[in-house]
């Protein structure tokens, strides 16, 4: 897709901005995107913002220290690029400055992807401004539709009026189809992320809508992702298996009562769904702290202060539970967001920067 070549002991890398439900799709009680960083009020808006600079000249430092990729250790072999890509997950939307910016440092960080949850707040103009910046920097875009507003309203032009404003589109089919017309032919384009977390009884009204992105653009996969935990084992995901090329999970781990080592019987579950269904895997790891939710007070006992951030070696120990226990096409860490908003963003981002262009171990079979 016009991607430069990468050295063959580096795995590809994605990038893509995984918000949490209500958090990434619209700040609670409002009909508009959340725009990282706003927090609470102005002054934790600037400050967030400062902090993000600050991290992207960071980001190009330590990425410029980086050992080569051939120096990794012959006795950990690593897996081809083409087998498994690496991601992130973003959100910002493609008319803020500071969102051109975030390609800069992500490119920068080693991934090849992006994902971004808040893409389509935007103008045409923008969207393809966005994507010709991608592309110079050897990025390709998962395009973000995964919002309810697709299958799940009675007019979606509202939500993304910026973007909607050129279409002149009457339906959500013709928005659907206008949206995937503007993009399927940039170089950047990788393909669609339509749906995320998306419940069984949704499963008709989903598919719909999965099938007209299809109908739009049968050449570039469409992606899905369900989360997926020690006792769901794959069982949220395979409803939705004939709705997408690539379907995945997202197992967060770190903080609640599964074992870290559940990441690789979930893995290996997806594989076997993705196996009996004829598509892809993906899956998403944890770069992030569930006390950064502050609603999600199941995860352990003694929330927040039980709900740590993945250490750099957790994090190196998800990825490779993945990649042995599966053939996953992607992986994807969740998120960039989460860590510029951290306690500690400069070390948690260099921490991930290690691990993906850490060697990857072979996988099985």
């Amino acid at each position: 897709m016009g991607m430069p070549p990468m050295a063959t002991a580096v795995p590809e890398i994605i990038v893509m901005t995984k918000g949490k439900k209500d958090l990434y799709r619209t700040r609670e009680g409002h009909n508009e995107p959340l725009r990282r960083g706003i927090l609470s009020g102005k002054r934790k808006y600037i400050t967030s913002r400062i902090a993000e600079v600050l991290l992207i000249l960071t980001i190009f430092l330590f990425a410029g220290c980086l050992p080569q990729p051939h120096a990794a250790s012959q006795s950990t072999p690593v897996v081809a690029q083409h087998q498994a890509s690496q991601g992130i997950y973003e959100s910002c939307s493609p008319g803020d400055a500071i969102c051109l910016q975030d390609l800069k440092a992500i490119a920068a960080a080693g991934f090849t992807v992006v994902v971004n949850y808040n893409q389509l707040y935007a103008t045409a103009a923008q969207e393809l401004t966005y994507a010709n910046e991608a592309h110079r920097l050897g990025l390709q875009i998962i395009w973000g539709m995964s919002s309810s507003h697709f299958w799940n309203s009675a007019s979606i032009q509202p939500e993304y009026k910026d973007l909607a404003a050129t279409c002149a589109c009457t339906t959500n089919t013709a928005f659907t189809e206008y949206v995937v017309n503007l993009v399927k032919k940039l170089p950047a384009t990788w393909g669609y992320y339509i749906g995320d977390e998306v419940a069984a009884e949704n499963h008709a009204a989903f598919k719909a809508f999965a099938d007209r992105v299809k109908q739009a653009d049968p050449t570039h996969p469409r992606l899905f992702v369900a989360g997926e935990n020690a006792s769901t084992m794959g069982s949220n995901v395979k409803p939705f298996a004939d709705t997408a090329e690539v379907i995945g999970a997202d197992i967060y781990p770190i903080g609640t009562s599964d074992p870290i080592s559940s990441v690789g019987k979930i893995a290996s579950a997806l594989q076997s769904i993705a196996d009996q269904n004829g598509t892809q895997s993906a899956i998403t790891l944890q770069a992030f702290s569930w006390g950064e939710y502050p609603k999600d007070t199941w995860v352990c006992p003694k929330f927040p202060s039980c709900a740590q951030f993945p250490t750099g070696e957790e994090m190196r120990l998800m990825r490779n539970l993945a990649v042995t226990n599966s053939k996953a096409r992607l992986l994807l860490w969740y998120s960039y967001f989460d860590i510029t908003r951290s306690d500690n963003p400069t070390g948690h981002m260099n921490d991930l920067i290690k691990v993906i262009h850490s060697p990857v171990p072979e996988r099985a079979g």
